[in-house]
């Protein structure tokens, strides 16, 4: 009993003192609510937090759930109080979760978000923010990716539209992107019988009113999407060596000074377009100069894809402890998650949160 009353009031301590840098840094403490409408989660963003989400109905039989992620509460209070200037937002809380066995996982929290700003260094001060009161901490060891640099390489590729796009989709859905890899690999979807079915298809559409609603679409579009299908084949050589440049882009790994010269040079290696990338990473330069000195930083151009929001820069700190890895920390830039939540546009945001359970047990 004792030792759980110390921890909470060490947990009460550190929060305080925490919570008094953020202030110091213009973050602005705002309460969240602790639950969410299930509609506002499920309606707009489909099965993207449904799957870890808590729910239950209420006595008029309205489906509500406990929060499951303080970046989605504060997203939810930006809109609901229609915002449309900067907001740089600090709170104190638990997030409430179902792991993949169905069992309630609780995480305590102190965070901090910036939404809709248009200072190029908010990734900064939000990184920053988040890392000061770590500094500390022994062995203390950051992790940064950038989800966007997928979308640059995949835009390079020479590939047809609608392969980019699925690339680019399901990014985050680990199996499935391995295994669509595997298909543009070994040209699984080139079939010449599934193409002389699909163009047998296209001629029985054809005869129909175009009008007329298949499956939710219209059979012009549907006719459409099939010319397309079948018009824009790729050939077997360059599946194989795109799919070998993504497997290589995605096993960069290396501190963040030398991030940004080894990506140009993978650009330039494999002869991609490097234009965009060259802007894009000037973020990465800027986080190298300011926070890169101040901690033993990675770079690794496949993390951050486990969060289907995350759409840009993303970090983790941790440290060890007898060899097991404890996460005290992480966060990440989600632009398009305002929008899915009801918002007019996507509009820049980043945000992080420390993980009080894991740095009072230290």
């Amino acid at each position: 009993m004792k030792q759980g009353l110390e921890k909470k009031k060490l947990k009460e301590d550190l929060s305080k003192k925490i919570l008094s840098n953020f202030e110091k840094n213009k973050f602005n403490f705002t309460d969240l609510d602790l639950l969410i409408d299930t509609n506002l989660l499920t309606e707009r963003s489909g099965e993207q937090f449904k799957k870890f989400t808590l729910t239950y109905k209420d006595l008029f039989g309205k489906e509500i759930s406990l929060r499951p992620d303080l970046t989605v509460s504060t997203a939810l209070k930006y809109i609901q109080e229609k915002k449309n200037k900067e907001e740089k937002y600090c709170y104190y809380g638990s997030a409430y979760r179902l792991d993949k066995e169905g069992d309630l996982k609780v995480f305590d929290q102190i965070g901090c978000e910036i939404i809709n700003s248009n200072n190029n260094k908010s990734e900064n001060i939000l990184i920053n923010s988040i890392l000061e009161p770590l500094k500390k901490i022994n062995n203390l060891q950051v992790i940064l990716g950038d989800v966007g640099l997928f979308k640059i390489l995949i835009d390079s590729l020479e590939l047809p539209a609608r392969w980019k796009l699925r690339l680019v989709k399901n990014f985050s859905r680990i199996e499935y992107f391995e295994d669509m890899l595997k298909r543009l690999e070994t040209n699984y979807d080139l079939d010449q019988k599934a193409i002389k079915l699909d163009t047998k298809r296209l001629e029985d559409l054809e005869k129909l009113d175009p009008n007329s609603i298949i499956g939710g679409r219209t059979v012009s579009e549907i006719v459409k999407r099939f010319n397309k299908k079948i018009k824009d084949p790729r050939d077997d050589y360059k599946g194989k060596k795109n799919v070998k440049i993504i497997r290589d882009f995605l096993n960069i790994n290396t501190s963040i000074q030398k991030a940004e010269s080894l990506i140009l040079s993978f650009f330039l290696k494999n002869k991609l377009s490097n234009l965009s990338i060259k802007s894009y990473l000037r973020k990465i330069n800027r986080i190298n100069k300011e926070i890169g000195k101040k901690y033993s930083i990675n770079f690794k151009t496949n993390f951050g894809r486990n969060t289907d929001y995350y759409s840009g820069v993303v970090f983790l700190a941790f440290t060890k402890k007898k060899s097991k890895i404890i996460e005290l920390a992480r966060g990440g830039e989600y632009n398009g998650l305002l929008r899915t939540l009801g918002y007019s546009k996507d509009i820049p945001a980043i945000g992080g949160a420390i993980n009080l359970n894991e740095l009072i047990n230290l």
